[in-house]
């Protein structure tokens, strides 16, 4: 199962780390929503499709957001999804 972290400014002292199974990243995404629907908000649109505002890391790599679609998540495969920082 691939693994998925999301930042601990999302998760609010829950759990951070979550399982999904691999597959075409946004596929993963979906999954992931559907499986934890108290995040679905910060993942997914309206349009059912993931956000591209979030950067995501595959094991350690940035994954540009234009390239997304094209990319697999394996069985072993570490995602991070961190959300944008704002600041001055």
């Amino acid at each position: 199962m691939a693994t998925i972290v999301l930042s601990t400014a999302w998760t609010q002292g829950s759990g951070s780390t979550f399982v999904c199974t691999g597959g075409p990243l946004g596929d993963v995404l979906k999954r992931f929503a559907a499986a934890e629907p108290r995040y679905r908000h910060r993942i997914i649109g309206k349009d059912g499709e993931p956000f591209r505002y979030y950067n995501v890391y595959l094991d350690g790599q940035a994954v540009p957001r234009r390239g997304r679609d094209a990319v697999l998540v394996g069985e072993e495969t570490t995602v991070h999804i961190v959300p944008p920082l704002a600041g001055g």
